[in-house]
């Protein structure tokens, strides 16, 4: 008769507060996408409840107060870790400089910027800057290995995205706005998020790197990629486009195969671009001239001069830096208005569409300068996760690289409940783990 194993109640803890912290992360990861998401097309769930339904979605106050309830235990469980993954000390002093600038800054703001706006508000707007930034661009990371955490969000986003294009016939009328495709998500921004997302972190099973490589049926994959890439033109999103197109471009030469198939769908592929280039390169620049210009439409979306209307977001930004130059004028100042600061009170039209300019009216001179050191610091972590062998590290590279130009023309992410921002974060923290001397996780890391 066998006898009974002793019991270990340390390995046992190891193993429950393991699950627990794992569940946590996997929780925090759904939630970014969830909390975009839209039920108007059910036709059930109203546009706003109380404090639970906004927009006919998950409400930013239940979105923040889950996140905030979350971090509390997740940060718990962190502190008393002894052995995590080692993050990069550049990093690590970039990320706190960033949270002391940011601190310092808000109180600025509230003694002589914005002196008749609640302080308890702009203080609120600051801490949703620290839990995101500590949260998702520090504690998971290190918390949850990089291989889950790319299956959690390939599987969330590409599922979201396909099942948006499933109920597209069904309810056509609610998934498109302004001749855009929005999909179950709220607004259309949230799509294009959730479908760029969706197809760089699908993209390497098409190559079929990683754990289906030995999937029998080798079309299923491209074909998910084809549905993923039409979901993105149907945005209408000249980014977007660029986007995965870059993409595709620089995964079909980094993903390695020995396999002759392989090197034969590469050498193809590059014939084809090239000689595509050679052929089609000046009418294709000049198209792309007339939507950029908006002498043309791209897609059902209405043509629109892109180039002007960026640079009127960059003047109006430059003037709202300017009266503001040392201290800036907060975090939450595009909901702020005559009647104080409030969720319904977000104007876009204050959004500068630049990083640095964006930096600048947010936190003064100080936030624009630790813009421009970490847009460096992300050429240079690009750089470094795209001659990784590990593919995984590589997506990680890919991911960067091809929103490096994205950043630009868009804004500082600082808001715990944007799907863009949290997911930045979590590809910086990961990033930041190949710079470390530790890049795997310690197996015997205890309370």
């Amino acid at each position: 008769m066998e006898q009974a194993k002793p019991l270990n109640p340390i390995a046992d803890a190891k193993l429950s507060v393991g699950k627990i912290t794992d569940a946590i992360c996997v929780f925090l990861l759904v939630l970014m996408f969830v909390s975009k998401i839209s039920l108007k097309w059910t036709r059930i769930v109203p546009f706003r409840l109380s404090f639970v339904v906004y927009q006919h979605g998950l409400s930013p106050y239940i979105n923040f107060a889950l996140n905030f309830g979350i971090f509390a235990i997740l940060f718990f469980i962190w502190v008393r870790t002894k052995k995590l993954v080692k993050l990069s000390p550049l990093y690590l002093f970039y990320m706190y400089t960033l949270m002391v600038v940011l601190t310092l800054q808000t109180l600025f703001q509230i003694a002589l910027v914005n002196v008749s706006y609640s302080p308890w508000m702009q203080l609120g707007g600051l801490l949703n800057a620290l839990v995101l930034l500590t949260m998702y661009g520090i504690m998971i990371p290190t918390m949850m290995p990089l291989e889950r955490f790319i299956f959690i969000v390939r599987r969330t986003s590409v599922i979201l995205v396909l099942l948006s294009l499933l109920l597209l016939p069904i309810f056509f009328p609610h998934f498109f706005r302004g001749g855009r495709f929005i999909g179950v998500f709220k607004h259309i921004p949230h799509m294009v998020s959730a479908a760029t997302f969706a197809f760089i972190f699908f993209i390497p099973s098409v190559f079929r790197i990683g754990p289906y490589h030995e999937r029998k049926n080798k079309f299923l994959f491209p074909f998910i990629l084809f549905l993923i890439t039409i979901a993105v033109l149907l945005t209408a999103t000249k980014a977007a486009v660029i986007t995965i197109l870059l993409v595709f471009f620089v995964a079909t030469l980094i993903y390695g195969s020995k396999k002759k198939t392989v090197r034969l769908f590469k050498f193809c592929f590059i014939s084809i671009f090239t000689t595509a280039v050679l052929l089609f390169g000046v009418p294709t620049g000049e198209f792309i001239y007339d939507v950029a210009t908006g002498h043309k439409s791209f897609g059902m979306r209405p043509a629109q001069d892109g180039i002007e209307s960026r640079m009127e977001e960059v003047t109006r930004g430059i003037k709202m830096f300017k009266k503001s130059e040392y201290f800036g004028q907060g975090i939450l100042y595009k909901f702020m208005g005559g009647e104080g600061v409030e969720m319904e009170g977000y104007n876009s039209f204050k959004d500068p569409h630049n990083l640095f300019i964006s930096a600048g009216v947010i936190g003064g001179w100080p936030l624009l300068l630790l813009s421009i050191i970490g847009y460096f610091m992300m050429i240079m972590g690009t750089i470094k996760a795209l001659v990784q062998k590990d593919p995984n590290r590589q997506m990680l590279g890919l991911f960067l690289l091809s929103h490096l130009p994205v950043f630009v023309i868009y804004h500082v992410h600082l808001s715990l409940g944007g799907l863009g921002d949290r997911m930045y974060y979590l590809i910086f923290g990961y990033l930041a783990i190949i710079w470390s001397k530790s890049s795997r996780f310690q197996e015997d890391s205890h309370l």
